[in-house]
């Protein structure tokens, strides 16, 4: 009794400290989530820095030239395929829709590689570090028979529930509204005779939507040619999201500091063919499918922490209710549970780990044939943190049969990570002008999961970021590159005030963040 007694105290002596131990951590958890500070991006030496808001009557023009801007079908299909003639059609759009960024004495407008846009914006103080906006003016291809409305009409057609109107159109979010927003800013400031104290850039490329190499892949030579070095890059990228991240009741702004890289895989598998009247044991078809089972069953590993996803949750902390707050404010604590729980949305998965998807399957000839032969190509969307050979590693052993042969057929290194804080001139820059057009919302870093042409960029400034100037829901999203892809005009005007105040507050914050 007296052994068991001893047995027992030193149990409830643990289990006493183990629970201290919780009590204590919750605590200081607790402490940290009621206490934490966002950052502040509104800058007193700012405030009244537009010298005139844009007038009414310039934006009640914007929804027609943006449906004209629609109605004009840029389609890329391939690398090197693209329709050369709509592009053109497009040129004469823009020269004849914003004359003045044609046309300004300061302003030298260079057609690249024949269909690519370069303007230099020649500002009066030489010796400051330009930066660059860029976007693209081509679209993927459309599935008419998806759409509700033609997605080459550019109409503008109210919403049947909300009343408000909406521009339609494939390319309405990505990309021209960054080509129409940018072009339109520029255009009305020029007109009001502005002309800015530092340069900058303006890069349309055309073929972004089929890797860019024939567009972008130009304009970034071009300028390293020239020796240019930039402040910055903005290009496309994430929106500000409306009711997507869970625990949060205000919009979030999320600027892409780095993206995903890019890996194409193909699976090979041989078996017994034959007649299907009397199937072989060993077809190729059931070993690959049960391989695409097997990668499907065992993803990539999370890379949780070892890139921008804590700084993510806990800069949206101290906006976030209740128990999110508490979670996410304690990264370090509760990281095992935001794993799981980040895992279970497609949105969220994509931002933690490498990304798996079989977008090609293909064997057999004939209904009554065994097919000898399958393949399927997968594409990954590879962490900013995890190696590329970490991915192949991770594909062999989930497939877990030698029979099935895996071949690494193209890869893209996941960008470098950007430096983001108040600190950083660019970032500064960018997250206040947010603040400006959305000030309800937090401004917040994030890995990108698709790829820009941003890529061509990366040797002329180490400061890239990725974003729309629109506010999106979940139900949004889906139209990027899907059927019924639209604009509000609201978002429309957000987008082209945010390149008006951008270009502004671009000669107030200067600084020469590619030296960090």
């Amino acid at each position: 009794m007296g052994v068991l007694r001893r047995v027992c105290g030193a149990v409830g002596l643990v289990l006493a400290m183990a629970l201290g131990v919780v009590a204590i951590l919750l605590l200081v958890a607790i402490i940290r989530a009621v206490t934490i500070e966002g950052e502040d991006y509104r800058d007193p030496g700012l405030e009244g820095l537009v010298r005139e808001e844009l007038p009414g009557w310039y934006l009640q023009t914007l929804p027609e030239l943006m449906g004209r801007a629609l109605a004009i079908p840029t389609v890329s299909s391939a690398p090197g395929d693209y329709d050369t003639e709509q592009l053109l059609r497009f040129h004469a759009f823009l020269r004849e829709s914003f004359p003045n960024a044609f046309n300004a004495s300061f302003v030298e407008v260079e057609v690249v590689n024949n269909y690519s846009f370069l303007f230099t914006v020649k500002g009066s103080d030489p010796t400051l570090e330009p930066y660059l906006l860029a976007a693209h003016m081509d679209v993927v291809p459309v599935d008419a028979s998806k759409w509700t409305k033609d997605p080459w009409s550019g109409q503008v057609i109210p919403d049947p529930e909300t009343g408000e109107d909406f521009v339609w159109g494939r390319g309405a979010i990505d990309d021209k509204l960054g080509v129409m927003g940018i072009m339109a800013a520029l255009d009305y400031l020029l007109s009001s005779g502005f002309q800015p104290t530092r340069s900058f850039y303006v890069a349309f490329g055309h073929d972004e939507e089929v890797h860019g190499e024939d567009g972008a892949g130009h304009i970034g030579a071009l300028l390293q040619g020239r020796g240019v070095a930039l402040d910055f890059v903005l290009d496309e990228g994430m929106p500000v999201l409306d009711g997507v991240m869970a625990g949060m009741e205000i919009p979030v702004a999320a600027i892409g500091v780095t993206e995903k890289g890019w890996m194409r895989v193909r699976l090979d598998v041989d078996g017994e063919g034959g007649h299907s009247s009397i199937p072989p044991n060993d077809q190729a078809v059931t070993r690959l499918a049960s391989a695409l089972v097997n990668l499907h069953r065992n993803p990539q590993p999370s890379m949780f922490g070892k890139g921008t996803e804590a700084d993510l949750l806990t800069l949206m902390a101290h906006k976030a209710s209740w128990p999110h707050k508490l979670v996410y404010a304690n990264t370090w604590l509760f990281e095992p549970l935001l794993k799981v729980i980040m895992s279970r949305s497609r949105e969220t998965n994509a931002i933690i780990r490498t990304t798996t998807a079989a977008t090609i399957v293909r064997a057999g000839v004939k209904e009554n044939v065994v097919p000898a032969s399958a393949w399927a190509i997968l594409n990954h969307r590879v962490h900013p943190a995890q190696p590329l050979e970490e991915v192949v590693k991770h594909d062999v052993a989930a497939i877990d049969d030698p029979r099935v042969k895996v071949t690494v057929e193209d890869t893209r290194e996941a960008h470098p990570i950007s430096p983001y804080g108040p600190h950083v001139p660019g970032w500064r820059l960018l997250a206040a002008t947010v603040a400006q057009i959305f000030p309800e919302a937090v401004t917040v870093p994030t890995s990108l999961v698709a790829n820009t042409d941003t890529r061509f960029y990366l040797n002329l400034t180490h400061c890239v970021y990725r974003f729309y100037p629109l506010l999106l829901t979940k139900e949004d999203l889906s139209r990027i590159h899907g059927p019924d892809e639209r604009i509000s005009v609201t978002n429309l005007g957000r987008a082209v005030r945010f390149f008006y105040e951008l270009m502004l507050r671009a000669d107030r914050i200067q600084g020469l963040s590619s030296a960090l």
